[in-house]
């Protein structure tokens, strides 16, 4: 998948997770209670979740002490490296 594509996918799933945060919070029914307070918890889980999918589809290549997927192990340089 190219990186454009990962990061327009990315901002949709963003902006979707974010969008079903504010309903959970200021549109979904406060009075629901039983089983229907689980389902709106996992709603709130479900809309953490995909914001923290769409973090993971923007950044692909976030690697730990200069492990890199191609196998180099120079350090990648950083974004104000000159």
């Amino acid at each position: 998948m190219s990186l454009v594509l990962r990061r327009a996918c990315a901002t949709v799933v963003l902006l979707v997770g974010i969008a079903l945060g504010f309903w959970v919070v200021f549109g979904a029914p406060h009075d629901w209670s039983g089983s229907m307070r689980l389902f709106r918890m996992g709603l709130g889980l479900s809309s953490m979740l995909l914001i923290t999918v769409s973090s993971w589809l923007m950044f692909p290549n976030s690697s730990k002490d200069g492990d890199r997927a191609d196998g180099d192990q120079t350090p990648a340089p950083g974004p104000l490296d000159v």
